[in-house]
């Protein structure tokens, strides 16, 4: 049987959580400054085309972070399960 901590808590999803915190934090402040460089540049040159297209292509990246959210606590409320018999 999987250990619990006095918290309840099943080991190793904190590492979990602030990871994925960590990522979310960093696509953040890099969309806020890639769109700061993009504002500062001038329009339909070749930098603010490039510029746009990176903050297109990072904006997708969140929906992917929710979908890895749901597979990895799928497999640790799998693997507690597992663990059990």
């Amino acid at each position: 049987m999987k250990k619990l901590n006095k918290t309840g808590q099943v080991m190793g999803i904190q590492g979990f959580i602030m990871g994925i915190v960590g990522i979310s934090v960093i696509l953040a402040v890099g969309l806020i400054v890639l769109s700061q460089l993009q504002s500062s540049v001038t329009e339909n040159s070749t930098e603010y085309n490039a510029t746009g297209a990176i903050i297109t292509k990072l904006a997708t990246v969140p929906t992917w972070v929710g979908i890895l959210i749901t597979v990895a606590l799928a497999f640790i409320v799998l693997g507690y399960f597992y663990q059990r018999q």
